[in-house]
């Protein structure tokens, strides 16, 4: 028997220094927006109205769609798709707003039953009164064999056909955090999958990933290229941050109504947003840190915006040790080569960092895979046929520039 808690004291509450600044807590978190009920909705999303209107007008103007979104880590891509299924639910599409994920070593059998899955619970979440129809029981029973699948998966989206909806749409993601080799595994079961379940009329896919990761899996096989539309996501305007932060501040103030002191001013982070080129996860995190760091101890106030020159002194220290702690002398050695002959900024080949470094290939590559795990190290988007570039990332750039 569970033996009720007396509430907690006020008093005896730990210290938040976030209400220094009229804050329930960090308006830098890097949570996606929607994940948690009533936490952090999708009411905060703000910006990309142009490339969300073009991925529900690839929804809107087919009986059935697949679109890639493609951009750097961080740039709000997997937000994107969510604020896209939401808007598609509010215009009579029926969604969850679950993502379906790639995993290391998967199967096509795997990929079905999640597909399966997300149907089933678009379904469920809209019309729950359809859990006692027969291809709602059978898909209940998580059909694994590839055979039935996509047979279930019809039966669910006339379901809900049937039942007043326009289409399901269904958003398929973590394919940046796969290795090459499950990358390729990925492409071949999309493959697979093109037409018993992916070209099925009342299915709408929305495939998100990094653009190497996107590039590497839909440009593998012809089949996909052909039914597949891609979209490529740029970092968001620097005026959108701000408005992002804005409707940040104004959703956790900590009393209703009261005015809140923003952490950091506007040019603060305009600076240091242009220093992680666009990745706004990485640019939250820094602000957050940075903050946490020397709340009260500089300014006139607790509540007075940490300054410019505080906050990349603070992150450049802060950064530097973490960097000593994770990264082998040779990798440091090679950062800081990269930084004092190339620039902070460059964007180099491979064969300059060869030259640079003076190691083979193979080295070159090795080293550029570890760095990048790292967070040192961002691969950019490939040019056509040009040789792929490379940049150091915010932290990087905090450290040596």
């Amino acid at each position: 028997m569970a033996v009720a808690r007396a509430p907690v004291p006020q008093t005896d509450a730990l210290p938040n220094h976030w209400h220094f600044f009229g804050l329930r807590e960090s308006p830098y978190f890097q949570t996606t927006l929607g994940d948690a009920p009533a936490r952090y909705p999708l009411s905060l999303f703000v910006g990309r109205e142009a490339e969300v209107e073009q991925l529900l007008a690839g929804i809107g103007g087919s009986s059935s769609s697949r679109q890639a979104v493609g951009g750097a880590p961080g740039v709000g891509k997997t937000t994107l798709a969510k604020q896209v299924k939401a808007t598609a639910a509010e215009r009579g599409y029926w969604a969850t707003t679950e993502l379906i994920p790639f995993h290391t070593g998967d199967t096509v059998e795997w990929l079905v039953g999640r597909i399966l899955d997300g149907i089933y619970e678009a379904l469920l979440t809209a019309r729950p009164a359809t859990a006692e129809h027969p291809a709602m029981q059978r898909a209940q029973q998580h059909v694994r064999a590839f055979r039935d699948g996509p047979r279930v998966i019809r039966e669910l989206l006339d379901i809900a056909l049937q039942g007043g909806a326009r289409g399901v749409v269904l958003h398929l993601d973590n394919l940046e955090n796969l290795a090459e080799r499950d990358l390729a595994r990925a492409a071949d079961m999309l493959r697979s999958l093109r037409d018993p379940v992916l070209l099925q009329d009342g299915l709408h896919v929305i495939l998100v990933g990094t653009a190497d990761a996107i590039g590497s899996t839909i440009t593998t096989h012809t089949q996909l290229r052909s039914v597949f539309s891609l979209h490529a996501l740029g970092p968001l305007p620097v005026a959108d941050v701000q408005a992002l932060l804005a409707a940040r501040y104004s959703h956790i103030a900590l009393r209703e109504g009261e005015p809140v002191s923003p952490p950091v001013t506007q040019s603060t982070v305009a600076k240091v947003y242009s220093l992680f080129r666009g990745d706004l996860r990485g640019l939250l995190k820094a602000l957050e840190e940075g903050v946490s760091l020397l709340v009260g101890v500089v300014g006139k106030h607790p509540g007075a915006p940490i300054p410019l020159s505080s906050l990349r002194r603070a992150l450049q220290t802060r950064y530097a040790d973490i960097l000593v702690q994770v990264l082998s002398r040779p990798r440091q050695r090679q950062l800081q080569q990269w930084a004092e002959s190339l620039g902070a900024i460059a964007t180099p080949t491979q064969d300059q960092l060869k030259s640079l470094w003076r190691l083979s290939q193979p080295a070159v590559s090795q080293a550029l895979a570890d760095l990048g795990r790292a967070g040192y190290v961002l691969p950019l988007p490939r040019k056509g046929a040009l040789p792929g570039t490379y940049a150091l990332t915010g932290a990087s750039r905090l450290i040596f520039d």
